[in-house]
């Protein structure tokens, strides 16, 4: 039986009002999302202005639909910006565009394609060596410091690094502006994600990071005009700027987008799915020590390090017509929350959901990645780098342990979900 949409409806909904995201469910949610799945798989919260769906066949299909239900909201900020922020991104010669994640048929798939080549799977096979030299690299100054001090942050280390190298390799920025790229691309991914701001000036801080990222890549697109390269950035500038007007401003400020809305999410998310990963394998020591032992079940623990737990929490959609999701009623305009760290636990697709388990039989259903049309360009260059980084960490590093006693506190944001700090020691060090 499904049931219409009313005011009572909306906001009497108790585990609507219970749900508190970036709040007292930040840290530990899933017990929460279990009792959701179980007692309302769908349900309207005040605090995402939208109805959370929580299980894996709605949120399957709802990202399948993407004529029914738009991509056209998905970089929304959870609460509005403040208007120093939106003067910030104003006076940029460089604003945002709208992208192909905000896009939908024929427009997303035009201009997904002209930032595809470098993630077809030739391209990220080509990358593996330099993987794998930049984590063996790293693994080293991680040993060194564990050395020195006794203790080092993973996050900081090693976590927060290889990503970021490997996409700027992969685009076509130096190697020198990689640490830049990193801390730039960290702060501004806050302004267009589910994000809790301590204060106006983080905000502010946040779109002047955003602001020197796109400064740092139009550089880049401009030096590509005067001298063509075969890489991501030159390919997307000849293509800006192609006709009898060149590049002109309008096309130049496409291109940076364009660019800018594949170096951001290209690291962001990689680096809180190694965080995520480390923490789970050392915490269940017995995975961590079959991991070592059994390094073939490698590319199945990437598996189930992206579904137990998933760095992109949640995706925004919007109907564009009427709709039924899990018997409710929901008309043209209304705003959907499709929670991808729910569904990745969801019993009826993976029985014991809420264990963790490396050796788990057909873990890849999860949709950690997306679902349809919109499944991340990305996808395959974040399995390689997670799996590579576990084979270097579990062959060099097999006695690393996490520290005893630290609290482990995560970003305050729904998407690129991943601790703040993680540190780690050498046992018998």
């Amino acid at each position: 039986m499904t049931e219409r949409l009313t005011d009572d409806g909306v906001w009497g909904d108790p585990l609507g009002e219970e749900y508190d995201p970036l709040g007292v469910h930040l840290d530990d949610p899933h017990a929460f999302y279990e009792r959701a799945r179980k007692a309302e798989p769908i349900f309207f919260s005040p605090a995402l202005n939208a109805w959370v769906v929580t299980r894996l066949s709605e949120v399957r299909r709802v990202l399948r639909d993407g004529a029914t239900f738009s991509s056209a909201n998905t970089l929304r900020p959870f609460a509005p910006l403040s208007p120093r922020v939106l003067a910030e991104l104003a006076a940029s010669p460089y604003p945002p565009c709208a992208t192909f994640i905000e896009m939908d048929g024929e427009p997303h798939r035009r201009l997904r394609s002209m930032v595809a080549a470098p993630f077809a799977p030739e391209r990220v096979a080509e990358a593996e060596p330099y993987i794998a030299e930049r984590a063996a690299a790293l693994a080293g100054e991680l040993a060194a410091e564990c050395a020195a001090h006794g203790r080092a942050d993973f996050m900081e280390r090693f976590a927060g690094r290889l990503p970021v190298d490997v996409i700027c390799r992969l685009v076509g920025i130096p190697a020198e502006e990689s640490e830049q790229v990193g801390a730039d691309g960290l702060r501004a991914a806050s302004l267009t994600m589910a994000h809790r701001f301590a204060a106006e000036d983080e905000q502010v801080e946040a779109a002047r990071a955003q602001e020197r990222l796109r400064r740092l890549i139009a550089r880049h697109v401009r030096a590509r005009l005067a001298e063509p390269r075969d890489d991501l950035i030159g390919a997307v500038t000849a293509a800006c700027a192609r006709g009898e007007d060149g590049l002109t401003p309008d096309r130049e400020a496409a291109a940076v987008d364009l660019i800018f809305g594949v170096v951001l999410p290209g690291h962001i998310t990689t680096s809180a799915m190694l965080g995520n990963g480390l923490l789970r394998l050392l915490t269940h020591r017995d995975q961590w020590r079959l991991l070592c032992e059994r390094r073939d079940l490698l590319p199945n623990a990437v598996e189930e390090i992206a579904r137990y737990d998933t760095p992109t929490h949640v995706f925004l959609r919007v109907t564009t017509r009427d709709a039924i999701v899990a018997g409710r009623y929901l008309p043209a305009g209304t705003e959907i929350a499709v929670w991808l760290a729910a569904a990745n636990r969801d019993e009826e697709a993976f029985p014991g959901g809420e264990e963790f388990d490396v050796s788990r039989s057909a873990p890849a259903g999860h949709v950690t990645f997306g679902y349809g049309a919109h499944y991340c360009l990305g996808a395959p260059l974040a399995r390689l780098q997670t799996e590579v980084a576990l084979r270097v960490l579990t062959e060099r590093l097999p006695e690393l342990r996490l520290v005893p006693g630290q609290r482990i506190a995560y970003r305050p944001t729904l998407d690129h979900r991943g601790p703040l700090a993680l540190q780690v020691t050498r046992a018998g060090r």
